[in-house]
């Protein structure tokens, strides 16, 4: 039976308080988010009770409506019926409101930055990552030759997002941090400019006597995340002190002249030393104790998804990508999505309450199909603690095996059942075998653990 969205917006409007109570509204991958004028107006018991509504949460200074794969939906239906600030992105003040520093967390606005800045660009990276994935195979099973001028075109549209990674991070960096994004783009055009990157083979390279070193910033995630940073603060102090007449000419100028300029002397420098610490730390550990680390990492991924704060391992496998050429974070947890989708999709057939199976089956597929599992981990795994335990367990499994097999990939792919013979050619048959120890345990942990009282509690 199709959603009434209309009615699950009207409702939801009504609960945070009417619209003159929304500062401003924007969606992310599952969630409604909204900043509001005041909170104590919100009403989160009956918001939480609407049907459609997953779960209710405040976090970074936002009260998030978790809504699931029609989170669109919902969002269109309250914009073309409610008059509100619509926002795509949140402010890149809003962590630091004021009347809200007692409930700020760290983790939590972390959180908030690191998807604030990827999450806008990630169908693109996503859809270029599943291109290679595609490649590999096709280049595998001898299907499409790599010499051929077939292969480098498409190699162009697969390889193209990854190369040109710090003009979309300018964008959307920019954005976050409230800098122009333009000007950010045109410090990352910089950085990835020809001639610029031919000076990386020169021999004594300084600026105005003062010695450069020369590093490559094609793929890079942390140079220009910084320098956006770096360009609002200026930004910001230009603004405050420059005529209004003349600022649109000189506050562009000045700041693409000075950050680029810190970008090539300090920015980058320090940041390739630091992203290559990191990425030596983290594989050095997991090398270390595989499968201690490989555990862990695929067991607690649902529960990091719960706080949000898996978006902070997004730039440390981007980094791991521009450094080391391949990651070994992300495939530890190949079969996470799978254990989950089983798990629901079991309790779909088991549940004898037709809205527990519409909910679980509708679940499943979003996990399965998508590779979105808040709605199964909201709307049923977290009722259903047992089954949850049961399934980050098998998870777990997978994941040290991963990890003691040293499961690695070299291009980013979205992991979901329509793209496992892409996961079978980049992550190998040991990644196989983790995503189907995942589907069995998960699988049998929700026909057998399931009983519909636990949706009841």
């Amino acid at each position: 039976m199709a959603k009434d969205y209309k009615a699950l917006g009207d409702a939801v409007i009504q609960n945070v308080g009417g619209e003159e109570n929304v500062e401003s509204f924007a969606h992310c991958v599952t969630r409604l988010r909204f900043k509001l004028k005041d909170e104590a107006k919100a009403d989160k018991e009956a918001l939480a009770k609407i049907p459609g509504v997953l779960k209710v949460l405040t976090a970074s200074g936002q009260l998030q409506v978790v809504i699931g794969q029609d989170v669109t939906d919902a969002y269109d239906a309250i914009l073309a019926n409610h008059k509100l600030n619509a926002a795509g992105e949140v402010a890149a003040e809003e962590p630091a409101a004021k009347g809200e520093k007692k409930k700020v967390d760290i983790a939590g606005t972390m959180a908030d930055l690191v998807s604030g800045i990827f999450l806008p660009f990630m169908s693109a990276f996503m859809g270029a990552g599943l291109l290679k994935g595609i490649l590999v195979l096709l280049t595998t099973f001898s299907i499409l030759p790599k010499d051929s001028t077939t292969y480098s075109i498409l190699y162009a549209v697969a390889d193209g997002t990854f190369y040109f990674l710090p003009m979309f991070l300018a964008y959307s960096a920019g954005k976050k941090f409230g800098a122009n994004p333009f000007v950010t783009m045109a410090i990352a055009a910089a950085m990835l400019y020809p001639n610029f990157a031919a000076l990386s083979s020169a021999e004594n390279v300084n600026f105005l006597g003062i010695p450069v070193t020369m590093i490559s910033y094609s793929s890079t995630v942390l140079p220009i995340i910084v320098a956006a940073w770096v360009q609002s603060v200026l930004e910001k102090f230009l603004n405050a002190r420059l005529p209004k007449v003349v600022r649109s000419i000189f506050v562009p100028l000045i700041v693409m002249v000075v950050v680029f300029v810190l970008v090539v002397l300090i920015v980058g420098p320090v940041t390739d030393v630091v992203g290559k610490a990191i990425a030596n730390v983290i594989k050095a550990a997991l090398d270390a104790a595989p499968l201690v680390g490989g555990f862990l990492m695929a067991a607690l991924w649902p529960v990091m998804i719960i706080f949000g704060v898996h978006w902070g391992m997004v730039p440390i496998v981007m980094n791991n990508h521009a450094v080391l050429g391949y990651d070994y974070i992300l495939p530890l947890t190949v079969g996470t999505n799978f254990g989950i989708a089983a798990a629901v999709f079991a309790i779909s057939l088991k549940s004898k309450k037709q809205e527990t199976k519409e909910l679980a089956a509708t679940s499943a597929i979003s996990a399965f199909v998508g590779g979105v599992t808040e709605p199964a981990i909201y709307g049923i795994l977290m009722k259903c603690k047992k089954v949850f335990a049961a399934v980050l367990l098998a998870n777990g499994i997978g994941g040290a095996i991963c990890g003691v097999m040293h499961v690695t990939r070299d291009v980013m792919i979205t992991v979901n059942g329509l793209t496992l013979p892409a996961i079978a050619a980049v992550y190998g048959p040991w990644g196989i075998v983790a995503i189907a120890i995942s589907i069995v345990a998960g699988f049998l942990a929700g026909y057998f653990v399931f009983n519909d009282k636990m949706m009841e509690e």
